[in-house]
Parts: C-alpha cells; structure tokens; sequence
C-alpha cells in the first residue's frame, strides 16, 4: 500500500456506451443450443462490443505514440491510463508530471481526438455513446485509477448534464486551453507557436451545441480532417443509425428516448454538409 500519493491536475473522459442493459433484459441461462445461440449473439454485441472499444482506443493511443517518437515532436509522450467497468471507459491522463507545455497540448489533443474516433466507431457498429471530459484535481490510486475532481466532474458530464449521445467538455478543460490564447496573439518563439497550433487544433474539436453547452465535435472540420479518405461511408451509415433510432422510439411511443435521439439527429443535420451529404426529407416530430 501507498504512504504517499502524488497529486495533480488530470484530464479524464469519461464514456458510456448506451442501451446496453436493455439488450440483456429478458435473457436467460441457456438451457438449449438455441438459447446459448442467442445469448452469445448478445454478448458479443454488448460486453465484445465494449471490449473490442477498449482495445480500438488502446491500439490508437500507441499508434499516435510511435508516431510521435519518429518524429521527435516531444521528448516525452504517455498514454492514458484505461479503467474499464460495465458499459463505462475512464481514460485518464496526468498533466502535472511534465514540465513541457506541448507535452501537456498533445496529451489533451491526442484524448479529444481519441474520443471522436470512439463517437464514430461506436455509432458504425450500431451503437451510441455519451461521455464527460474535464480537467481538475486529482489522485491517481495504486490500481491506476484517477480519484478525485477530475473523476466526479467527467463522470457528472456524462450522466446528469450530456442528457443524449454526446460528450461534454467541462469548464476545467475549457479554461485550460483558453489560458494558452494570450500568448498565442503574439507567439514569441516557433515553440510557443508549436504550442499554440495543437491548442487550436484542440479547441477546433469543439463546437458550441444549440443548447448553448460545449460538446465534442466529432463531425466538424478538424475531425474530418483527422478522419481517413471513406469516413464519409461512415458518417452516412451512422446518420443512417441515427434515424433509424429516432423513428423507431418515436413510433415505439417513447417520449424521452425519442427526444434525445432528435437532438442527435439535429447536430448530425447541422454537419452533413461538410462531409457532401444531404439530411434526409422527412416530416418528423421533434
């Protein structure tokens, strides 16, 4: 056991991958091959979906790594710590045990940027997500697992304030990259500027939600940047999923869910141009 813990200002994500309880629900012990046919078709598709998620993130992170080792941008990279349970995925990463500032830039970027891969993976495979990211205080535990501010804030944004598939980006995270643009007005050195240039990157993966809250844009300009030569066959297969959902629990009478998926649908029709799609022409109750 620790006698001492170090602590710090960490940025934590915290995702959840939604709509999986109801999958399980009315599923039994297999008793016939039948029955063990179809629950292992819901275990793949539920507990394999979310493990095969972890691994996607895990994969990414090390290949943005070795990238960065090659080509000598940083001294110093680290991955996020991963801490899985359920249908949740805590990615957690220190900001207070470097003294480089473009450390600091990249290891935010390389998370948002991470999690914009995971929106879209998740909505591909039929699946949606909902998640919180924010910076504060926090401790990180013998296991690995960050507790604290960071862990309570990320976790809240997730489930009291995203309200439907989205993710939150919270006020620490915000002020944190605000407070690189007064030396970004005037960079005096290229390093200054090498910083300045992923902080916008970062902010560019934001966008303010018609709610007026700012939320993770996985489907604006500098994601679609970051996203490879067919990931508009991905966004059409997801905007796809994303109306099918809304009419399905619109008929299905399901006010709430029904609401939510509208939402998504909005932010959705609000970037489809961007990727030379069309929303669809359809009279539908929001």
């Amino acid at each position: 056991m620790k006698s001492k813990y170090d602590s710090g200002y960490y940025l934590v994500a915290f995702l959840d991958v939604q709509g999986q309880r109801e999958r399980f629900r009315g599923l039994r012990v297999p008793t016939t091959p039948e029955e063990a046919q179809i629950l292992n078709k819901a275990v793949l598709e539920t507990a394999g979906f979310v493990d095969r998620l972890r691994h996607e993130l895990k994969a990414e992170f090390e290949e943005n790594e070795e990238r960065l080792r090659k080509s000598q941008t940083v001294t110093e990279f680290s991955q996020p710590k991963f801490v899985g349970f359920s249908d949740s995925l805590v990615m957690s990463v220190a900001l207070w045990d470097t003294v480089e500032h473009l450390t600091m830039a990249i290891r935010v970027y390389s998370t948002l940027a991470a999690a914009c891969n995971a929106m879209m993976s998740c909505f591909v495979q039929k699946h949606a997500l909902r998640g919180g990211i924010d910076i504060a205080l926090g401790v990180e535990l013998e296991s690995g697992e960050v507790y604290g501010t960071a862990l309570e804030n990320a976790y809240l944004l997730e489930s009291r304030d995203a309200e439907y598939p989205r993710v939150r980006i919270g006020g620490g995270l915000w002020r944190f990259l605000l407070a690189a643009l007064p030396d970004c007005e005037h960079p005096k050195s290229p390093a200054i500027e090498q910083i300045c240039a992923v902080v916008r990157k970062t902010m560019a993966l934001t966008c303010t939600d018609a709610d007026g809250r700012r939320i993770l844009d996985y489907l604006g300009e500098q994601a679609k940047a970051l996203s490879h030569p067919s990931a508009g066959k991905d966004v059409k297969s997801s905007y796809d999923f994303v109306v099918a959902e809304h009419a399905h629990w619109t008929a299905a009478g399901n006010a709430k869910l029904s609401g939510r998926y509208a939402l998504l649908r909005r932010y959705f029709e609000s970037q489809l141009p961007l990727w030379g799609l069309s929303p669809y022409v359809t009279k539908r109750p929001d």
